[in-house]
């Protein structure tokens, strides 16, 4: 009997790479959601045999139809969307900050979610990409970490109004996108020749999850589906230092290893040209460090604790396997 797979977010990186692996899939027909059901990303997937259908996150009732008959949904509410739209700034409230109504957006859509979500007829599963609450297992100390503090208050919400939906979900807690190499750290080339990164003073030593977001979402949540509910599983396929990953990045691309430059929050936070952007990024690494990329979340698991097969993109194998001319030419 074929199963139906719903995926809110076929247009984005996370979305795509859950509809790539599939279609690989015999028993699974796959159903994807966007905004705009004729745009050309759109019309691509259809191609492909996925069958598009047009929902608005912010409007619950345009979710109804598009749910009905879902075996299995992977829900990816995107923090990001409004943070770069100029438009917004003429909508937020005297003193909000974008990245505050970037939260208070994000946890409506996944309220809106749930609630439809809820009442699905023969729903088995829902995989969601979430992320902890930073400001919660912090005591407060982070209070800028909104992309992860939106996810998760979304998922409480969930979880307090509907139980039987919750017994049902598990968690992927994506770790920091290997593709940030590709455009959103800051490398520099120093006067010797040799290739420097700037991070956040006193996080050089702590380990951070990596993934290779757009090749590995599809298997990790395929292994999710696979196995038991009910788990906060962490989306990394490598658990590195600045310093272990850097190197590796330099000598792969033969270029001299320079070092970090240390910056401490407040000056990062200047460097950064997007406003809000330098403060949350920051406070994340410094979180990181300090409690760790899920927190105190319970039940957290590694994709190879699953019991399930799992195949995962290393960090050598992701440099080897991109295009870094681009990066390259920056530094010369």
């Amino acid at each position: 009997m074929t199963k139906l797979l719903v995926i809110l977010g076929i247009t984005g990186n996370q979305g795509g790479s859950v509809a790539t692996f599939f279609l690989q899939k015999p028993e699974w027909k796959v159903r994807g959601i966007a905004r705009n059901e004729k745009s050309e990303a759109c019309l691509t997937w259809a191609k492909k045999g996925v069958e598009i259908a047009q929902a608005d996150f912010n409007d619950p009732a345009t979710l109804k139809d598009v749910f009905a008959g879902a075996t299995a949904i992977f829900v990816n509410t995107n923090f990001w969307d409004p943070f770069y739209n100029p438009a917004i700034q003429s909508l937020l409230a005297p003193g909000q900050t974008i990245n505050d109504y970037c939260f208070q957006k994000e946890v409506q859509q996944m309220k809106n979610i749930a609630d439809v979500a809820a009442k699905v007829d023969g729903l088995e599963r829902l995989i969601v990409s979430g992320l902890c609450d930073a400001s919660k297992w912090s005591n407060g100390k982070y209070k800028w970490v909104y992309h992860f503090d939106s996810k998760a208050n979304g998922i409480d919400y969930l979880k307090e109004t509907y139980p039987g939906l919750s017994k049902k979900m598990s968690v992927i807690h994506m770790g920091p996108y290997m593709s940030n190499w590709k455009g959103n750290l800051r490398l520099r080339k120093a006067e010797d020749g040799s290739i420097r990164l700037v991070i956040i003073k006193g996080t050089q030593n702590s380990l951070r999850p990596q993934i290779d977001i757009n090749r590995d979402t599809g298997s990790l949540v395929h292994a999710a589906l696979e196995a038991e509910p009910g788990k906060n599983i962490v989306g990394t396929a490598a658990n590195l230092t600045w310093p272990d990953q850097f190197k590796t990045w330099c000598d792969m691309m033969g270029l001299p290893y320079g070092g970090l430059d240390e910056m401490s929050l407040e000056e990062y936070s200047k460097l950064v040209p997007v406003p809000g952007l330098g403060r949350e990024i920051g406070e994340m690494w410094l979180f990181m460090d300090e409690f760790g990329y899920t927190g105190g979340e319970e039940n957290v698991v590694l994709p190879e604790d699953l019991g399930v097969p799992c195949l995962l993109t290393s960090w050598e194998d992701y440099i080897r396997l991109e295009d870094w001319t681009d990066v390259l030419a920056k530094l010369k």
